[in-house]
């Protein structure tokens, strides 16, 4: 079974509302889920309140072998929850090296 970490879009017309939901991949979006983690709402002000995770809930899913969203790792990102190989630029890495050499 694939299961993805990725929005659920929820709410009236043009008030969109989303929940996070570990979903099986092959599911509409629209389809059953097997557990929400969390809620986005777009329209929050405050942008610390926009994204609510159950960390801990969707670092059982990852460890399971669930596969983020390309949003939903932006969110994870936000909340420091680390996901698979961090990918670091090429200059991100010379500088290191350089950092390391002086130092």
């Amino acid at each position: 079974m694939a299961v993805m970490i990725r929005l659920k879009r929820c709410g009236r017309r043009h008030r969109p509302f989303y929940r996070v939901e570990a979903i099986e991949k092959r599911n509409s979006r629209q389809g059953r889920s097997l557990e929400v983690v969390g809620t986005y709402d777009p329209f929050v002000s405050n942008e610390a309140n926009r994204v609510n995770l159950k960390v801990d809930r969707v670092q059982h899913w990852l460890d399971q072998g669930a596969r983020p969203s390309e949003t939903v790792i932006s969110f994870l990102r936000k909340v420091d929850v680390k996901y698979g190989k961090q990918k670091t630029s090429r200059r991100a890495a010379q500088r290191a090296k350089k950092r390391a050499a002086k130092g």
